[in-house]
């Protein structure tokens, strides 16, 4: 199998899988998933020759016209997944001030001598 043709099948899975959407809960099999469809494509993408046939070319078009919408969605959803665990990071201070208040004392408002 060429392959172009090989390429074309893996971004129309990638395709598909990106436009489901990025799951609420339990979303470490999609990335997963995810990276493996982005890996198997990069590993198809270097082994394509230099020179390619009317079919080929054809396919060619459709991959970069499924990429056109699949790179905007990755970037939304890797920008979604940024924000969800900067969420969480506060989420986590947030609980560790609360279960011990007096663990991190500032020094604001505080007299400090310097003399001896």
């Amino acid at each position: 199998m060429p392959a172009v043709k090989i390429l074309l099948e893996i971004t129309k899975n990638l395709f598909d899988h990106v436009m489901a959407g990025l799951p609420k809960e339990d979303r470490e099999p999609y990335i997963e998933r995810l990276n493996e469809l982005l890996e198997q494509r990069q590993a198809i993408i270097e082994k394509l020759p230099g020179t390619y046939s009317e079919e080929e070319q054809r396919m060619g078009k459709m991959i970069v016209k499924m990429n056109e919408t699949i790179d905007p969605l990755l970037t939304r959803q890797f920008e979604e997944i940024k924000h969800n665990l900067s969420i969480m990071k506060l989420k986590k201070e947030k609980n560790t001030q609360y279960a011990n208040p007096y663990q991190t004392m500032s020094a604001d408002g505080m007299y400090f001598d310097k003399k001896k």
